[in-house]
């Protein structure tokens, strides 16, 4: 059966589905470095269902959501920080049974073309060193990890590399 795969803004009505999907995308992704109890005290603290519904009231962060056949599938948050001046691609999270079907990619040619259009020449990440199967990801579309701070989900601190990417107009352009 073919999949069909659709991008959109995500409206508050997709709280609960972002949820399961980073619920099921942090436990798939982290809990080889971060406990469990951590994780879930962090996805409560920083995005129960309530809480993503008012990120979605937020006018610095856009978000989108992928659906696989009517499903909510993965999620897109980005980020424009006024204060540091910079844009971030702040999350994107992809059910693991749909990781192969460039999901990602398309999440982030999204996010340079977003950045472009808020007349930014450079987009920023970040990734816990120890994901290095995203590290990695992240390095072969380009970007160059500039400096580590710390993260923490509960009682769990993690380095956490910050990565930047110089943009070209012309490659995320937009397509009609």
């Amino acid at each position: 059966m073919e999949t069909n795969i659709t991008i959109r803004k995500w409206n508050e009505n997709d709280a609960e589905a972002v949820r399961n999907v980073l619920q099921q995308s942090w436990q798939d992704t982290y809990s080889s470095f971060i406990p469990k109890n951590d994780l879930d005290f962090y996805l409560d603290k920083t995005y129960s269902v309530d809480l993503l519904k008012q990120a979605n009231e937020n006018l610095a962060f856009t978000c989108f959501v992928s659906e696989a056949n009517n499903k909510v599938c993965g999620w897109l948050k980005l980020y424009d920080c006024i204060e540091e001046k910079r844009f971030y691609l702040s999350s994107i999270y992809v059910l693991p049974e749909y990781q192969k079907l460039k999901i990602g990619i398309k999440f982030f040619e999204l996010a340079c073309s977003t950045a472009i259009e808020k007349h930014y020449k450079e987009i920023y990440i970040g990734v816990m060193v120890h994901n290095e199967r995203v590290l990695n990801w992240y390095k072969k579309l380009g970007f160059v990890f500039i400096e580590e701070k710390p993260f923490s989900m509960g009682d769990t601190f993690v380095p956490h590399l910050i990565g930047k990417k110089i943009l070209d107009k012309l490659a995320y352009s937009k397509k009609p």
